[in-house]
């Protein structure tokens, strides 16, 4: 029997921000994913997406597991969790992406 031996590396996020709008308004956007080594920097990595809004109120962020094995990477999805404030239309926006 055969085995492989994978190391752990990190998490990469995926997911859709909750958003003031400069002027006002809310909206929601999907982040740029990103990569941590730790769970607790995730709330600091929330974003945008490059779009440039007034604040971020909170997110629905898609967690995967990412780990190096000699052939390049293995990512497994871990779990979604929501951050912050995050309005109704920013969870129907969520679900009609997926």
């Amino acid at each position: 029997m055969k085995s492989k031996t994978l190391q752990f590396k990190g998490f990469r996020i995926t997911g859709t921000s909750d958003l003031t709008l400069w002027g006002g308004g809310n909206a929601s956007i999907s982040m740029n994913s990103f990569f941590i080594n730790h769970l607790k920097e995730m709330r600091d990595k929330i974003n945008d997406g490059g779009f440039g809004v007034e604040s971020i109120n909170g997110a629905i962020c898609n967690i995967y597991k990412v780990y190096q094995n000699g052939h390049g990477e293995y990512v497994e999805y871990s779990k979604t969790i929501t951050i912050g404030n995050v309005s109704d239309s920013t969870f129907d926006a969520y679900y009609s992406e997926g």
